[in-house]
């Protein structure tokens, strides 16, 4: 077991350090500035050729991105007006980037950007410590802002619950067809919505099948939906594959009601659970169970 953690370690480190490797090819674009038009095209060209959204430190021993040095300058040098430009680039890592400018400096047109990107996402690379991966870029823009308004405040979630920027953020989302589920899971962790609202969360609800508008539902609303809410939930229980994460929502909601039959088809689910996700997930669900009956 011991040799078999050493060499998980050694992998992780050689991973990291091959990423860092690669960095190092990166176009020095802060050393390579000329008239201000050059530069700003210098550190576009440099950022597009990396094609990375990267944090400020990565790799196993948290070294310093160039690619985030890169922003850095850019941000610098560059007018609102030119990250405007920016943020509208084919290369969405760019993009993405130049949003974080215009976000910084609290210029709302991030929310047009944000917008755009809710309607026709596209994906991006990322790199946050030594987590290597994709992301779509407007999830990497809600966190962005989230984030800023979260540290700015010492995280008071009063806020981000009182936040106006983050409410049109969250309205993008309520409206959109097909959002992302990481923004979306925290939308609805943001605040309780205005009755104005209720008519969308519905829809992503009941007709989008969405677990975590039907969550919020029965934590805020649970009398006024009950018989919408089970009946979307048992729709769920239908479905070929649950993650466990769902799993998690749909036990903790359908013994509430104290239904005898919600009782027998979660009881019948434990089968499928231990078949997916193995015994020790059935037991566990089914000691939620025992515990609620």
């Amino acid at each position: 077991m011991r040799i078999l953690i050493i060499l998980l370690n050694l992998f992780v480190f050689a991973s990291c350090s091959a990423r860092l490797a690669t960095n190092t090819q990166v176009i020095h674009a802060v050393d390579s500035v000329n008239t201000h038009a050059d530069s700003v095209t210098i550190l576009r060209d440099a950022t597009a050729k990396f094609n990375e959204v990267q944090d400020s430190h990565i790799g196993y021993a948290g070294s310093p991105s160039e690619q985030y040095a890169n922003y850095e300058a850019l941000l610098k040098i560059a007018t609102d007006k030119e990250l405007i430009k920016l943020s509208k680039d084919t290369n969405y890592v760019v993009a993405t980037y130049a949003t974080f400018g215009l976000i910084e400096r609290k210029n709302p047109f991030f929310l047009d950007v944000f917008s755009l990107f809710i309607k026709n996402d596209q994906k991006v690379k990322v790199m946050y410590g030594c987590s290597a991966g994709e992301d779509f870029v407007s999830n990497q823009l809600y966190f962005n802002y989230y984030n800023k308004v979260k540290f700015e405040n010492y995280e008071d979630i009063r806020h981000l619950q009182n936040d106006e920027t983050l409410l049109r953020l969250d309205s993008l989302i309520l409206a959109s067809n097909n959002p992302c589920w990481d923004h979306e899971k925290q939308m609805y962790e943001n605040r309780i919505y205005e009755n104005d609202y209720l008519s969308l969360i519905e829809r992503q609800a009941f007709e989008k099948d969405n677990i975590y508008a039907i969550e919020y539902l029965f934590k805020n609303n649970s009398r006024q939906y009950k018989f919408q809410i089970i009946n979307a939930l048992k729709k769920y229980l239908k479905k070929d594959h649950i993650a466990p994460i769902y799993y998690d929502i749909i036990y903790e909601i359908l013994p509430s009601y104290q239904l005898d039959e919600l009782f027998v088809l979660l009881e019948d689910e434990l089968f499928d659970i231990q078949k997916e996700l193995g015994e020790e997930q059935m037991e566990y669900f089914k000691k939620i169970l025992t515990e609620r009956e």
